[in-house]
């Protein structure tokens, strides 16, 4: 017993960024493996129980994603002014609240508001990219470690629970797994929001800041700090705007059809949903790997790489027959997930901390329109054509135009009036 103490008191003496960076990955792992990547498993039950077809189905996820749109930059503002932490409350426990009431719906519309104004809404407001939000302020120095472990969160939780849900689903129905699912959110969102603090500086501490060629601590008016409006006007920004919501705009069919990809494949309902949650695992690893690479070499070859992984997965399907496509396909996609972390270190890396939110919000107004309509498009081609051939041949080229823009982009000279880090406002 006593040889434990020294461990306790040295993590009770560490920076308080890792108890920040430690309460949102159980965040995202909860957040990803209960209301992100189960949309995939949720989707065939769903779609049977209530009598419909795929496009239909895919409307409920793809309208979350509308909403998020709007979302997205009033989020960014609230957390970039008032912090992550109320964010995270009030988003985990109405998208709680909102898996716990889906479970007794049966009509189609009510499904729909439901989904849409509790989950979504709650999703958006606390569970995404107010988490990586929360981490970019307490993070300079490792910056890239920090994000991707932060990012790692959602794939673990496709990972580690969507088998679960997959077994759960198989078992006691999507019905009951909602409602657990929902309930036991609600208990452990709250106290891990309370983790969560606003910024190193209302702690009165130091934030995580880059070394200088002497090895110490640099300066603080060496850290340079874009207003939103300076961001707006630089090329850079809209470069990486542009790669980052092609990129995700695909990912949106991906998410909401994968398993039925598999089943068109020729696997079965339950190996399907067993290969997509194998995806989440792979995709671990690599982030981490990504995490700690992107503190100390260009991000750039890293990001144009996981595009043409992605594009390469992409074929896999078209050419390749059976579970061989099938195995390539999670392989690939687990690289191009593995990179995906790299958009959000390069927008931190790029324009600092105390705007981060709301230029994440921006973005993510335009991908979430994408991924309102990607998933829609793939489930009226297969309602059309009995197949995804045509939807996978025209995402083969939009992955590498963003794969382009990944390479293109490049850290914008700061702005004459760009003012000194003075965070924690």
């Amino acid at each position: 017993m006593l040889n434990r103490v020294p461990l306790v008191r040295r993590a009770r003496g560490a920076y308080y960024g890792w108890w920040v960076l430690g309460a949102t990955f159980v965040l995202g792992v909860l957040s990803g493996g209960i209301f992100s990547h189960s949309n995939a498993i949720f989707f065939g039950p769903i779609k049977r129980d209530l009598g419909l077809n795929s496009t239909q189905t895919s409307l409920i996820f793809s309208l979350v994603r509308a909403e998020g749109s709007f979302a997205g930059p009033i989020v960014g503002r609230f957390v970039d002014k008032f912090g992550a932490r109320p964010m995270i409350i009030f988003g985990g426990l109405l998208a709680s609240a909102g898996f716990v009431a889906l479970s007794w719906v049966h009509d189609y519309v009510l499904f729909v508001v439901i989904f849409v104004g509790m989950v979504g809404v709650g999703k958006s407001s606390g569970l995404g990219q107010v988490l990586i939000s929360a981490v970019n302020r307490w993070f300079i120095r490792r910056r890239a470690l920090a994000m991707s472990i932060c990012i790692t969160g959602f794939a673990s939780g496709g990972a580690v629970l969507l088998p679960l849900i997959a077994i759960g689903v198989s078992t006691i129905g999507w019905r009951d797994v909602m409602l657990y699912a929902g309930i036991f959110m609600a208990i452990a969102v709250v106290p891990l929001a309370l983790l969560v603090r606003h910024s190193p500086e209302r702690m009165g501490i130091e934030p995580d800041l880059p070394l200088s060629q002497d090895g110490k601590p640099a300066a603080r008016t060496d850290i340079v700090d874009f207003t939103v409006r300076q961001a707006l006007r630089t090329r850079s920004y809209w470069i990486l705007f542009a790669g980052t919501v092609l990129r995700i705009t695909m990912w949106g069919a991906i998410s909401v059809h994968s398993v039925e990809m598999f089943v068109w494949k020729g696997m079965s309902q339950g190996e399907a949903g067993l290969m997509f949650s194998l995806m989440f695992f792979l995709s671990i690893p690599m982030r981490l790997g990504v995490g700690i690479l992107g503190d100390r070499v260009p991000l750039q070859p890293m990001m144009g790489g996981g595009m043409v992984a992605a594009a390469l997965a992409i074929l896999a399907m078209l050419v390749v027959d059976g579970n061989a496509a099938v195995y390539l396909f999670v392989v690939l996609m687990a690289a191009e997930q593995g990179g995906s972390t790299l958009n959000w270190v390069a927008l931190g890396n790029f324009f600092g901390r105390t705007s981060f939110a709301t230029l994440m919000g921006i973005i993510s107004t335009a991908f979430n329109l994408g991924m309102l309509v990607s998933p829609i498009y793939a489930g009226i081609m297969f309602d059309r054509t009995g197949s995804y051939s045509v939807v996978l041949i025209s995402f083969v080229p939009i992955y590498l135009i963003s794969g382009v823009f990944f390479l293109m982009v490049r850290k914008p000279s700061a702005p004459a009036t760009a003012r000194a880090a003075v965070y924690g406002r």
